[in-house]
C-alpha cells in the first residue's frame, strides 16, 4: 500500500498551468532582422515540435513534485506477545492403566490409558466439537510417563504436533520389572525440568512464563518412589510450581467390587503447591477437570503491530531528471533556437 508522508505537496500542482502560460508566453517574443532567410527556412518547420520541450518540463516540474510528497511503501507486521504457563503432565503409566473402568456405556473397551491420552489431548490442541477445551496454542508442554521409573519423553515445547504425537505413541509399561507407582520420582522429575525455566522466543513471537504448573494423573497409590511424594511437593512449594493431582478410575477390582485408592496423598500434594485435586471417572468427568483447569491457568496473549515504511521517491526523481536531460539535449539540437 501506498502512502504520502507529505501529501500537501500535491497542492503545488495547482501552480502548472501558470509555469505553462509563463514558458508560452516567452517563447513568442524573440524577434530579429535578416538579409537573407535561406538557413531559418531549413530550421522553420521544427518550430511546431517545440511544445515538446514546454511538456518535458512540465513533467519534470510534476515528477518532483510527487517525490516531494514522499511516496511511501507500508509493510504492516503483527508480532504476538505472550505470557505463557509451562505444563509438565506427569502421566502414569503401570499396569494398572489397562483396565477398562473409565470406558463410556455401549462403547467398546478401551484403557485408561487411552482415555486419558484422547482427552489430554484435545486439552492441548483443542477440540472443535467441544468449545470449553480451546487448546494451549502459547503453552509450553513438555511430559513424563511413570511406572517404576520416571522418564521425560517429551521436552517442554512449543512444537505441540510432535507431543501428541509422542502422546499416541505412549503405551503401558511391558515387562513386570518396571511396573509400579512412583509418584515421588515423577513429581521430583517434572520440578527440575521446571526449576530453572524462565523464558523462551518462537518465530515471530515473544513468550514469557509466568507461571510454571505440573499435572500429575495416576490411578494408584505411591508404592515405588525413591524420592518421598511430600519431599518432591515442598520442592515443588518453595519454588512456586503449582501441582494439580488426578486420580483416574474407579480403583482396584477385587471380584466383583471395586476398592477405591488411597487419595490422600495427592490431595495433601495438591494443598501444599497451591494447587488442586480432582477425581475422575469417566472421560466427561476428566474432559472437565481439564476444562477447568484451562480457566485457573490462562494465558494473555497481546498483539503488536508495526509499521515499516520504504521510500519510494527515487523513481519519481529519475523521472524528473531523465526529463530535464532530455529537455536539455532536445534544446541545444533538434529544437533548438535560432535567434
Amino acid at each position: 500500500m501506498i502512502e504520502y508522508a507529505h501529501p500537501q505537496a500535491f497542492l503545488l500542482l495547482l501552480l502548472l498551468p501558470v509555469f505553462w502560460w509563463w514558458w508560452s508566453r516567452r517563447a513568442g517574443h524573440a524577434v530579429i532582422r535578416f538579409p537573407n532567410v535561406a538557413a531559418l527556412r531549413e530550421a522553420g518547420g521544427r518550430g511546431r515540435w517545440r511544445v515538446v520541450l514546454r511538456i518535458l518540463r512540465t513533467a519534470a516540474l510534476a515528477t518532483l513534485i510527487v517525490a516531494l510528497a514522499r511516496p511511501q511503501k507500508a509493510d504492516v507486521a503483527h508480532a504476538i506477545y505472550a505470557e505463557g504457563i509451562a505444563i509438565q503432565m506427569v502421566l502414569d503409566t503401570s499396569s494398572s492403566m489397562a483396565a477398562g473402568d473409565m470406558t463410556p456405556i455401549g462403547n467398546r473397551p478401551v484403557t485408561r490409558l487411552d482415555v486419558v491420552k484422547e482427552v489430554f489431548k484435545r486439552f492441548v490442541g483443542g477440540d472443535d466439537k467441544d468449545d470449553k477445551l480451546g487448546g494451549r496454542p502459547n503453552d509450553l508442554i513438555g511430559m513424563i510417563r511413570f511406572a517404576r521409573y520416571a522418564d521425560s519423553i517429551c521436552p517442554l515445547t512449543l512444537d505441540h504436533d510432535s507431543l501428541l504425537k509422542i502422546v499416541d505413541a505412549t503405551e503401558i509399561v511391558g515387562q513386570r520389572s518396571e511396573d509400579g507407582t512412583a509418584i515421588g520420582d515423577a513429581l521430583a522429575l517434572a520440578v527440575e525440568r521446571l526449576k530453572d525455566l524462565k523464558r523462551t522466543a518462537g518465530s515471530g513471537e515473544q513468550h514469557v512464563i509466568t507461571s510454571r504448573i505440573v499435572i500429575l494423573l495416576t490411578d494408584g497409590e505411591d508404592n515405588a518412589s525413591t524420592i518421598a511424594p511430600e519431599q518432591a511437593a515442598d520442592l515443588a512449594q518453595s519454588l512456586g510450581i503449582r501441582v494439580y493431582t488426578i486420580m483416574a478410575g474407579s480403583g482396584q477390582g477385587i471380584g466383583f467390587l471395586r476398592v477405591a485408592p488411597d487419595d490422600r496423598l495427592l490431595r495433601k500434594i495438591a494443598d501444599v503447591t497451591g494447587g488442586q485435586y480432582f477425581r475422575a471417572q469417566t472421560p466427561e468427568s476428566l474432559a472437565k477437570i481439564y476444562d477447568e483447569i484451562d480457566k485457573l491457568e490462562r494465558t494473555r496473549t497481546e498483539e503488536r503491530r508495526y509499521v515499516m515504511r520504504e521510500e519510494r521517491s527515487q523513481p519519481w526523481l529519475l523521472a524528473a531528471f531523465a526529463c530535464l536531460a532530455l529537455q536539455t539535449v532536445l534544446a541545444a539540437t533538434w529544437l533548438r533556437k535560432i535567434p
